[in-house]
């Protein structure tokens, strides 16, 4: 029994232990709370336990009981874990979602960055392309700069070749001039040689001479005369002869010292020239520094002279349509003219027709009897027409188509002066549009620059065509004015017809009631007189025309003489033109 309390004291302590051992993980959760995932592996060990002691005491089963519900205090705790490890997997997600958002967040920020790093890299692509195409463009001008430079050089080249070409024939006429003083030298020593040993052999001859004298003078005096003057006169001879050599060896020898010394002379001068080649090399370097301070007046001379061309282009341009215009008007001066002597030639039909209106008159008296002495009855109140009456009524009916003539001519005369005021109204508007063109064209031309020889010929051409169409319109006034002068002629000569056609209606009133075909005459001339009198109002119309016209041609004589002045100012300004390119090119010679 000691023995079996013992094994059961021994049995409680086996069985409290899995109570202890699952105190144990109660007391755990706490540390599977802070580490989710091992806690639910910890209460599986203490759940054998039980099972492998099943006899044991009672007092070991109050053990056993005490065992169980330490089972279930660590089940409790494995729920516990169970929460805990859910909440840690929800906060887990929540924290991924964070990251998740922060790291949309940083790409967000990332691709922003990185499109304003693109952009800003694209300016400053964009800059340097600028950069780089304005130091292209430096670099073509510095080119060009370099490339006048270069040929400035080398035109300076080819003038430093020239000079040291002269300094090495200077030189070499220096060694020629040089030469021939050691030459001329020589040749003096050699004459001064020459003139020694004439001069010893003349000595010595004179002392043979004098021996010989002596010996002569010895044996015979007059022999010794003869001797001596045989002698005196071989030695006067050789020395007229030595002498003569002797001027010609020195005339020589002068003249060969005269051309040392104009060689010389060159010599000095070609000192000279060194002096004027470095004065030259100063001007030159001078000239350097010039020419690049006058390259951009010629530059602005340039553009000037471009300017002026392209404004005498434009100005050309509008002379060649000022004669396009100008020949347009002369076809319609042309055409008036034609329309003038159509009408003249209508007028003088008229006139000729207004000069048979008498006849006509005596006609229509005449058919005016005949007709009373026709009407008057016979003895048998019968009415006989005659032969005369007949051949009446055939030439009142030719007077009808007579006076239809005239009334035509006069339509056509009318007509043709409504359509002629139309063309003067026209030519009216052109010349003053002529007028003002001109006007502009004087006012450019005044301060305009040398123009080419197109423009010369274009103005040229322009006063050649407006001095014709001056003359056809002179002429054409001249005509006007003589028609215009013979038509109160002839209107006064209807005038006169109308009035003896009236009296006699008058004096035929009394009589005999007027027929009616004389009555439509007689309106038919009224009608005539007041297309007459139609007719001399357009010619006052015209005479104004033609007034305006002799003003248009004053004016175009005025162009004409101002178109003169210009193209002499132009002259002028093509000589300064002239003059100013010769300087420069004389500028560039010296470069």
């Amino acid at each position: 029994m000691p023995s079996a309390k013992q094994r059961g004291s021994k049995g409680g302590h086996g069985a409290a232990s899995p109570s202890e051992k699952g105190a144990h993980p109660s007391g755990g959760a706490d540390d599977v709370a802070k580490k989710p995932p091992p806690a639910p592996q910890q209460p599986a060990p203490p759940a054998p336990h039980p099972q492998q002691h099943p006899p044991q005491h009672p007092q070991n089963q109050a053990h056993g009981r005490g065992g169980h519900r330490g089972g279930k205090s660590s089940s409790a705790a494995a729920a516990a874990a169970a929460a805990a490890a859910s909440s840690s997997a929800s906060c887990s997600r929540r924290l991924g979602r964070a990251l998740n958002f922060l790291f949309y967040l940083a790409l967000v920020a990332a691709a922003a960055f990185s499109g304003w790093c693109v952009h800003h890299v694209l300016e400053e692509v964009q800059q340097v392309r600028r950069s780089h195409q304005d130091f292209s463009r430096q670099r073509e001008e510095l080119g060009q700069g370099l490339q006048g430079v270069e040929q400035k050089v080398q035109s300076l080249q080819a003038t430093f070749g020239t000079f040291e070409s002269i300094v090495r024939s200077s030189q070499h006429k220096q060694d020629l001039t040089e030469k021939a003083v050691k030459q001329g030298e020589s040749e003096i020593n050699r004459i001064s040689e020459v003139l020694q040993k004439l001069q010893n052999e003349i000595l010595k001859d004179l002392s043979d001479g004098i021996h010989v004298v002596k010996d002569a003078r010895e044996r015979d005096f007059t022999s010794l005369e003869n001797t001596v003057e045989e002698r005196l006169t071989e030695l006067t001879k050789s020395i007229n002869d030595n002498i003569a050599i002797f001027t010609e060896v020195q005339k020589r020898s002068q003249k060969e010292i005269n051309d040392v010394k104009a060689k010389v002379a060159s010599l000095e001068d070609s000192e000279g020239y060194k002096q004027d080649l470095k004065a030259l090399k100063e001007v030159v370097k001078e000239i350097q520094i010039s020419v690049k301070s006058k390259e951009k007046d010629i530059e602005a001379l340039r553009s000037t002279v471009q300017t002026m061309e392209s404004d005498v282009y434009t100005e050309v341009k509008e002379l060649v349509s000022l004669k396009q215009e100008q020949q347009r008007f002369k076809e319609a001066a042309d055409s008036e003219h034609l329309t003038l002597q159509a009408l003249t030639e209508k007028i003088l039909r008229a006139e000729e027709s207004a000069a048979r209106l008498p006849e006509e008159i005596q006609l229509e008296e005449e058919l005016g009897q005949l007709k009373a002495a026709a009407l008057r009855p016979e003895e048998d109140g019968v009415f006989r027409p005659s032969e005369a009456f007949e051949t009446l009524q055939k030439e009142s009916q030719g007077l009808d188509s007579r006076l239809q003539s005239v009334e035509d001519g006069v339509q056509a005369a009318q007509e043709a002066w409504a359509r002629q005021s139309e063309s003067l109204e026209a030519l009216r508007a052109q010349s003053a549009e002529h007028a003002q063109r001109l006007a502009e064209l004087r006012e450019r031309l005044a301060g305009l620059g040398p123009a080419p020889d197109a423009a010369d010929g274009g103005l040229a051409g322009a006063v050649r065509g407006l001095g014709e169409s001056q003359v056809s319109l002179s002429s054409d006034v001249d005509e006007l004015k003589r028609r215009v002068a013979e038509l109160p002629g002839a209107v006064e000569a209807l005038q006169k017809v109308q009035e003896q056609v009236r009296t006699l209606l008058d004096r035929d009133a009394a009589t005999a009631a007027p027929p009616q075909d004389l009555l439509d005459r007689l309106s038919s001339l009224d009608n005539l007189r007041a297309s007459v009198g139609q007719v001399e109002s357009d010619l006052k119309m015209l005479r104004t025309a033609v007034d305006s016209l002799v003003a248009y041609s004053v004016k175009i004589e005025t162009n004409e003489n101002n178109l003169e002045s210009a193209k002499g100012l132009l002259e002028d300004l093509r000589n300064d033109l002239d003059r100013l390119f010769v300087k420069v090119e004389k500028i560039h010679e010296k470069v």
